[in-house]
């Protein structure tokens, strides 16, 4: 029971997580990351002449429909980097933390993510233009609450952007949080995307000492079809520099469950033998108890009583011990599963729906492992029975 429950609460919580909105359309959707710590790529010049030659080439891959640079991607773990804000009615002297990204201006176009507010960024967002920024719905929703979002300004502490305008809000996307235990392990976190084309060559250096950025590409068919050409384009700018490998989103959003799915899996994997010897204890229990007790039960029907008493009388104390079982097995549990907290989201330790399907099931396996075997009664015949003995 207490395997079960717990098994039972981790399928649950995977079940939730992979059930998430992710925020984008993953469809035809290919994805590469290279490194750019490199002496030759030290400043923002170098960098977005990377980015902009190489875009141009796999965008003039037949099959591809739109590219695009992102630091990190959704369902990954992002850069946090301190802030503060400067205006509106929650301003604060404090620095707080957002996940942030730098990006090429079509990474939105590209995975689909919608813009709620404002606009998207452009090409005239270069080095020369006033900074600006763009929010995720998160973010507004956490920090600027009922403050209009648009022409507020962001002040950067270390790494990033300095101070920036608001100028966008687009939808939330699902990454890896890591931000303790209020969000899962992935959430739609407070997300601050900037140009790349407006990040610092200090910042940059510093990115990509953590970060290899990522290559984004939508395709129109089966985006395994362009990746020789990615390949070769990249190799045509920078033959140094090969990306690392090919990923689609959904490989990407399938990898960042990875250790749920795998806790899940692994005790589901030891509920299920609990279960398995559980059925088999009951059965060889009931099969002994009918093998010794033949000649009685042929007594019993002799002097009149029905199959389906028999058998009732057989089966009933496996189906009781189960249920003891299961009652007591449920109070452990209780507990037990405060234990799994810091494990399941979208769930809670007591949730009912898991503890009483548990507790169903486990009486159903039970029934059906003392009924079996009891079932041989029926086919007993008294006087053969009696003429043993």
């Amino acid at each position: 029971m207490v395997l079960l429950v717990g098994a039972g609460l981790l399928i649950r919580t995977f079940a939730h997580l992979q059930g998430l909105n992710p925020g984008f359309d993953a469809r035809n959707v290919i994805t590469a990351s290279l490194s750019l710590q490199d002496a030759r790529y030290a400043t923002n010049e170098h960098v977005n002449r990377l980015f902009d030659k190489s875009l141009a080439r796999i965008r003039e891959l037949p099959g591809v429909e739109s590219a695009a640079v992102a630091l990190s991607l959704p369902y990954e773990r992002a850069l946090n980097s301190d802030f503060r804000l400067l205006d509106g009615r929650h301003v604060d002297t404090q620095y707080q933390i957002t996940n942030m990204f730098y990006l090429t201006p079509e990474f939105f176009r590209v995975l689909r993510i919608p813009l709620l507010r404002g606009r998207a960024f452009s090409d005239a967002d270069n080095i020369k233009a006033a900074q600006v920024a763009i929010v995720s719905e998160a973010f507004v929703k956490v920090y600027l609450r009922d403050d209009d979002p648009l022409g507020r300004h962001l002040d950067f502490g270390g790494a990033g952007a300095g101070r920036c305008e608001i100028v966008g809000v687009v939808g939330d996307t699902q990454q890896k949080s890591g931000w303790g235990e209020q969000f899962g392990p992935v959430a739609p976190m407070p997300a601050v995307y900037i140009p790349a084309t407006q990040t610092d060559d200090k910042s940059l250096q510093m990115l990509h000492t953590w970060f290899a950025p990522s290559w984004v590409v939508r395709t129109t068919g089966p985006p395994e079809g362009v990746i020789a050409g990615m390949q070769r384009a990249m190799q045509a700018v920078d033959p140094q520099l090969p990306f690392a490998g090919f990923h689609s989103m959904e490989d990407v959003r399938y990898r960042s469950l990875a250790q749920e799915r795998f806790q899940a899996a692994l005790l589901a994997a030891l509920a299920g033998l609990a279960l398995l010897l559980a059925a088999v204890g009951i059965y060889g229990l009931i099969a002994s108890s009918v093998a010794e007790r033949t000649r009685e039960f042929g007594i019993r029907l002799a002097l009149g009583a029905t199959v389906a008493q028999a058998i009732r009388a057989i089966a009933l104390p496996g189906v009781a011990l189960a249920l003891a079982g299961v009652m007591a097995g449920s109070v452990v549990a209780t507990f037990a599963a405060q234990l799994l907290r810091h494990l399941i989201w979208g769930v809670q330790p007591g949730d009912p729906l898991t503890f009483g399907a548990v507790g169903a099931g486990l009486l159903g396996v039970a029934a059906a492992a003392s009924f079996v075997p009891a079932l041989r009664v029926a086919h007993l015949n008294p006087s053969e029975t009696l003429r043993q003995d």
